[in-house]
């Protein structure tokens, strides 16, 4: 599991370079900002995922959501997507969240929680998919 974690870390910590370097390149860069925008809608999609579920993950798995959506975050604004392919990728993360659940270990009140291995799993069973994982 830690190197899991650190290899998701350096995943982000490198899109986060590659679009900083994006920046600097060509003067003022919005990525970041519109990027994280992104990240902030996408993450509310799966929290209310979760919640309607009767889901619960903690936050270091909340984090690895995260990470599964980030790269996506920035790529769908160097892409510039409209709104339409927007609402497209919502239901992409939508239908990520539903997996999570779905690969999430059920309680004996109906509860699920989410654990590390559902995220990986439903990263698995949701990629690929743009422009979230690599085609």
């Amino acid at each position: 599991m830690k190197l899991f974690h650190t290899v998701l870390g350096a995943v982000v910590l490198s899109s986060i370079v590659a679009v900083v370097g994006l920046g600097a390149q060509g003067g003022q860069n919005d990525t970041p900002y519109a990027a994280t925008k992104l990240i902030w809608r996408w993450r509310g999609i799966m929290n209310a995922t979760l919640e309607e579920s009767r889901a619960f993950a903690s936050e270091p798995v909340s984090d690895m959501m995260e990470v599964f959506v980030s790269p996506g975050a920035v790529r769908a604004v160097q892409d510039k997507l409209n709104e339409e392919q927007l609402k497209k990728a919502d239901v992409l993360v939508e239908r990520f969240a539903l997996a999570v659940v779905r690969f999430a270990s059920r309680q004996d009140d109906g509860s699920r929680i989410v654990e590390e291995e559902a995220v990986q799993a439903a990263a698995r069973a949701t990629c690929p998919v743009y422009p979230f994982c690599p085609e």
